[in-house]
């Protein structure tokens, strides 16, 4: 399908925390604070849904549309971004890597219930952030359905997922569209 208007932005991002993280992207609450204000000035951020009906839809979205996305579920999200995006009021999709749930550093139950009342999508990041490719199907298949079906009991439906270091084939992505995802991300740059 050739899209009317052009690709907005997907500004995906994993940690906010004070202390850098070694092995994953991680910005001070500083910086991001500074980010979400120029967005919020110069932009016109979206809900990630709202992206996905104009898609599916082919309907044009504001000019200098923009959506935010957090992979993960670390716990700083809603200790350190979750104020700044309500500060800001932007909305945005966080992908939850469901078998961490309640762990030390992750988001709790709790937690994940209030984001859907708060502007935030919960989404799905498969159950141990499994690299899709290198399963066998099945496996692929349970990572992605028992995901969706442990986060729904906590946030409602869950319509959207992020592959896993962006992760997939013809074969997954047909099992995703099977098990009711609408829409999956992935972190491939560009707008090819």
């Amino acid at each position: 399908m050739r899209l009317p208007w052009h690709y907005p932005p997907i500004l995906a991002y994993h940690r906010v925390h004070p202390n850098g993280a070694k092995d994953t992207p991680t910005l001070h609450p500083r910086t991001f604070e500074q980010q979400m204000s120029l967005l919020a000035q110069r932009w016109h951020p979206i809900p990630f849904d709202r992206l996905i009906q104009a898609l599916e839809h082919a309907e044009a979205l504001p000019r200098r549309s923009v959506v935010i996305t957090f992979d993960d579920g670390t716990g700083d999200f809603y200790q350190y971004a979750l104020p700044i995006l309500l500060r800001h009021r932007i909305p945005a999709a966080l992908f939850m890597i469901a078998g961490n749930i309640g762990k030390p550093g992750w988001l709790a139950q709790e937690e994940l219930r209030r984001l859907p009342g708060q502007g935030v999508t919960v989404g799905s990041h498969t159950f141990r952030h499994d690299y899709l490719p290198s399963l066998p199907l099945a496996q692929a298949e349970e990572s992605l359905s028992v995901s969706k079906e442990i986060l729904e009991r906590l946030a409602g439906p869950v319509h959207f997922l992020s592959y896993p270091a962006g992760g997939y084939t013809p074969e997954i992505t047909r099992t995703v569209r099977s098990l009711g995802y609408r829409a999956a991300c992935t972190p491939t740059r560009g707008t090819s």
